[in-house]
């Protein structure tokens, strides 16, 4: 997981599948920001991030850490870091950045 996030943070390019991140994301992602990323969907009081704002300000390895960890009241995704790469592939196609 180190080196994969170090070649992210060094501003290697993604090497992810955003076929297989699309799939990723509507199994784990789209309850709650929805498949247009902005769904919002409200936990503890506090609705989910508007991935069209968040992911083209975010670097690949801040969305790294939020998708593995979680951040606020999002949990981690439990995802490796190949599912995590395509994911991130996805958003990036999907939302900009």
């Amino acid at each position: 997981m180190l080196l994969a996030l170090l070649a992210i943070g060094c501003g290697a390019e993604t090497k992810g599948d955003p076929v297989v991140g699309e799939e990723i994301y509507g199994t784990a992602c789209t309850s709650c920001h929805g498949p247009d990323g902005d769904l919002g969907v409200e936990t503890s009081g506090v609705p989910a991030a508007d991935l069209n704002e968040e992911v083209p300000e975010s670097s690949d390895e801040e969305l790294a850490d939020v998708i593995q960890n979680g951040e606020g009241v999002m949990a981690g995704t439990g995802l490796d870091d190949t599912e995590t790469a395509d994911v991130i592939a996805y958003l990036r196609e999907k939302f900009g950045g």
